[in-house]
């Protein structure tokens, strides 16, 4: 605490049976009269006399995010002159400390499960005409509601009244210090790093105005900066910080830090850009995602010897936390933010209006709440299986999300909440499920089965319960039709901290006619009254064989194709083609016909990375022939989307009936209006009309076309979709009524396969590619030269 008269006000409090000790810095100082009190006015130290150095030991209470304790120190300074100053601050007992693998919080480890704001992509305005203080608190609340119990602010430090809330609240803050009026510039930095640090002047104001402030927890000198071990100035500013406030914890960088390097607490690493599941399913188990930040000796990270390859194992020194992770974009409610920004008369931004006018344009108002809610669940079912990941990983103790709340500057969103700070579309009940100091995990292997399959199933338990049960009783339901499978297993351990397996379950699934949904339910009763409970879904095939006749199935659009259409023929197309994948194969020349295809991946959209924001299907009749679903895309469709053929109906002759379509981001990519200049909304590169699967008469012959990946056909899901639609297609209720002559239809095609490929942006391309943990400058290198070309 610094005054107007720069006095300097100190208050140490870490352990309680330490007590408190204030330092008064002033000159002249004759006389000090001082006292403490709790929060009800009760006088719980007081003094007077010379000494600027007070220190008192009383019977207190710790401040901690569960319960944030506040005492006031209150003071009445007179100097040698005969005038006093009033002096008062409020502060919390509370201290940190770290080993190899936890951050600890008064003595217990403490997980973090922080949210970012700050930087102008991460923050929104005080949209609600809150009082300063209250924007804060309204954001703070609305956090711990879904769990969280700390911030990151990325390349800021926020305001005094954020720091007055989050004592209140409870919930830690953790800052980075840039020089005044250096704004962090994404693009720059992401590219280059940062090199500039901010001065010993500086330094010392921050830490004389935020000492006494609880919830002020971590010093970060900033945001993926480049190779920090081999800075001397970031030693300095280390060693200053410790040397005038050894209370709180320090990191150089967060993310792109050596592993090896010395002079941190913790450390905070990308984990990767990968989607944490399928073949990226162990991406928060290992370490093979840090290599390329390099190591402060220059050690080889990953040798090659011929065909072979040998990377090198990290062992941490510290707790690691993941950086920046779960940036999972949806649509927004614009109709209904449009009707917010009118409410507190507060200019809403350019983009509400637009997206508005594309999305009406592109057809998706009449059904927009739907839409929309499917997008949200998408997003929910990506964060649910990103967080239980990095839950269940013996490497992390905690992660930074991007983000909590959305951002009012750019038309994506990524937030849980809106920019108003209120909920929408995502449950908080639901959210700590996955999100709370105690989380129960069934790490299932998969979630597609045969039938009569016998499945093996962890069940951890993620406990960072400040003194947890010592004991509960642990239950399991397996539901779908009816309940196929129940138990309880009584006096099970539950008093330690950490991770650690609570039990397993194997069960042989049940054997069905009919594909199913299932649902497996978790549920802990502790000893104490409260309780944790989790589920999970689960798809059950059986195994089926479909009848082929009087169908032509083929992969090959062609001629031939054309002429048995032209016969009366029904045809069922399996597309897969080079010519999407051109970003692989950048000398292959046009096929003769093509559709307008984007090379799709199962991972939510990152921001700006990606083309997929859920996606609806025709329930009735996939699951009236063999593929279960409740009607929205979800993970039984894993292997047929990822690496397939998602195609763009945005222009295609007539208006098909899709079987299965996706939903397209609604933002653009950021390069797209930046390095290549061109416009922030482009209806050809958001909110396209995707279909997985659609069907239409052509001439005398009756098609389906469907860009699935159906290269793996011994996954139970796969083969059940290309079943269905076998079996659809050879039954009367195929009928398509739209229809488009074989000329029409081949005049299209040939038009779209003499155009250019198909080129997603920078981003995305990256996100296509599935194939480094993060951008490299050779990849933007390549992808800016491979844009630019004709």
């Amino acid at each position: 605490m610094i005054t107007n008269n720069n006095l300097t006000l100190k208050i140490t409090a870490g352990k309680i049976s330490d007590g408190f000790k204030a330092e008064i810095v002033a000159d002249n100082i004759k006389n000090i009269s001082w006292n403490v009190k709790d929060a009800n006015g009760e006088i719980k130290a007081q003094g007077s006399g010379s000494d600027t150095t007070i220190s008192a030991i009383y019977d207190a209470e710790a401040w901690s995010v569960e319960k944030p304790v506040l005492y006031t120190f209150t003071a009445c300074v007179t100097y040698e002159n005969g005038e006093t100053e009033e002096i008062s601050d409020r502060f919390g007992f509370r201290y940190f400390e770290t080993d190899e693998k936890y951050i600890y919080l008064n003595g217990f480890p403490f997980y973090m499960r922080a949210y970012i704001r700050g930087a102008a992509a991460h923050e929104h305005q005080n949209n609600c005409n809150l009082s300063e203080i209250e924007f804060y608190r309204k954001n703070i609340r609305m956090a711990k509601s879904y769990g969280f119990n700390t911030i990151r602010f990325h390349s800021v430090i926020p305001p005094e009244e954020c720091f007055k809330a989050a004592d209140e609240e409870g919930i830690l803050i953790h800052i980075e210090m840039r020089k005044e009026n250096d704004d962090y510039n994404n693009l720059q930095e992401m590219l280059y790093g940062k090199n500039d640090f901010i001065t010993d002047e500086a330094l010392l104001e921050i830490i004389h105005s935020l000492y006494n402030h609880p919830s002020f927890m971590v010093y970060c000198v900033g945001n993926e900066i480049r190779e920090p071990g081999k800075k001397p100035r970031i030693k300095e500013i280390r060693d200053f910080i410790k040397k005038h406030d050894p209370t709180r914890l320090f990191i150089d960088t967060c993310a792109h830090g050596e592993y090896d390097r010395d002079g941190v607490d913790f450390d905070v690493q990308h984990m990767g850009y990968f989607f944490p599941y399928g073949k990226h399913a162990d991406m928060f188990y290992n370490t093979d995602n840090l290599l390329c930040f390099g190591t402060v000796n220059n050690r080889e990270m990953v040798k090659e010897d011929g065909n072979a390859k040998i990377r090198r194992g990290i062992a941490f020194k510290r707790p690691l936390i993941a950086h920046e992770v779960c940036h999972y974009t949806s649509w927004r409610d614009y109709y209904a933010l449009k009707e917010k920004f009118e409410k507190y008369n507060i200019p809403a931004p350019w983009w509400v209006d637009e997206e508005i006018k594309m999305l009406e344009a592109k057809g998706y108002k009449e059904n927009f709440k739907e839409t929309l809610q499917i997008t949200k669940d998408f997003q929910f079912r990506c964060w649910k299986t990103a967080l239980e990941g990095i839950r269940a990983s013996n490497l992390l103790s905690g992660f930074h999300m991007l983000q909590f709340a959305d951002t009012d500057k750019y038309e994506n969103s990524n937030g849980v909440v809106d920019c108003f700070d209120d909920p929408h579309g995502i449950s908080q009940e639901e959210f700590r499920k996955f999100n709370a100091d105690t989380v129960v995990l069934a790490r299932l292997p998969k979630q597609v089965f045969n039938t009569e399959e016998t499945v093996k199933i962890p069940v951890l338990l993620s406990q960072y319960m400040i003194n947890p049960p010592k004991t509960g009783a642990f239950s399991y339901k397996l539901e779908g039709r009816k309940i196929y499978n129940e138990g309880t297993l009584t006096d099970v351990d539950t008093y330690k901290s950490g991770l650690y397996t609570l039990c397993s379950l194997e069960i042989k699934l049940p054997k069905t006619k009919k594909a199913e949904k299932l649902t497996l339910s978790c549920k802990i009763d502790f000893e104490d009254g409260s309780m944790c409970e989790n589920s999970w879904e689960m798809w059950v095939f059986p195994e089926t064989e479909a009848k082929t006749e009087n169908l032509i199935i083929t992969d090959k659009l062609d001629d031939e194709l054309f002429e048995k259409l032209e016969q009366g023929k029904t045809v069922m197309l399996t597309y897969r083609e080079n010519w999407t994948r051109h970003l692989l194969d950048k000398s292959q020349k046009a096929p003769k016909y093509a559709f307008r295809a984007v090379w799709e991946r199962y991972k939510g959209v990152i921001w700006d990375r990606g083309t997929i924001n859920g996606g609806f299907d025709d329930k009735e009749l996939l699951n009236k022939y063999g593929f279960v679903t409740d009607g929205q895309i979800n993970f039984q469709y894993y292997n047929l989307i990822d690496d397939c053929d998602k195609i763009n109906l945005d222009d295609f002759p007539v208006k098909v009936k899709s079987i299965v379509s996706g939903l397209d981001k609604a933002n653009r990519d950021r390069f797209d209006a930046t390095k290549f200049r061109l416009p922030e909304l482009m209806y050809d590169r958001t909110m396209r009309y995707f279909s997985y699967a659609f069907e239409m008469k052509v001439g005398k012959g009756k098609l389906l076309v469907t860009g699935f990946n159906f290269t793996d056909m011994e996954n139970p899901a796969v083969k059940a979709m290309f079943n269905t639609l076998v079996s659809y297609c050879n039954s009367k209720d195929f009928a398509p009524t739209a229809e488009i002559g074989v000329e029409e239809l081949k005049t299209y095609l040939l038009y779209v396969a003499q155009s250019k490929p198909n080129k997603e942006g920078m981003m995305t391309q990256y996100w296509q590619l599935d194939a480094e943990p993060v951008e490299s400058m050779a990849y933007w290198e390549e992808s800016e030269r491979y844009l630019r070309e004709d």
